[in-house]
């Protein structure tokens, strides 16, 4: 599984659990500075587990788009594959926010129904 923790330190972990165990740690992956100061909430979009959403110390919140992070979707795409997820990566960035979780929530509803 994928995990994602925050910290005050401004950033959000990402822990690769897949292999861990009573004898073993998760894998840290990397971690982002999300830049809206220390953090005290993080989560995924639940339609979406490529997109993380953290709100800080800054009165603001921030969203981690995963799918455009090639080693995230190379390490996770296997496994967020098989629930029938895939990363949409763009390189065009004007799509607004309510449009890209309405096409995520009609991809997972999709998904769902198979």
């Amino acid at each position: 599984g994928m995990l994602a923790t925050c910290a005050i330190d401004k950033t959000i972990a990402l822990w690769d659990t897949r292999d861990a165990g009573s004898d073993s740690k998760p894998f840290h992956c990397g971690n982002k500075d999300m830049g809206v100061g220390k953090l005290y909430s993080v989560a995924f979009y639940q339609s979406s587990p490529w997109l993380i959403g953290c709100g800080g110390s800054g009165n603001q919140v921030s969203l981690w788009n995963l799918a455009s992070e090639k080693a995230f979707t190379n390490r996770f795409g296997d496994r967020i594959g098989k629930a029938g997820i895939q990363p949409e990566v763009t390189e065009e960035k004007t799509e607004d926010f309510e449009a890209m979780m309405a096409a995520n929530d009609h991809a997972a509803a999709a998904a769902e129904a198979k």
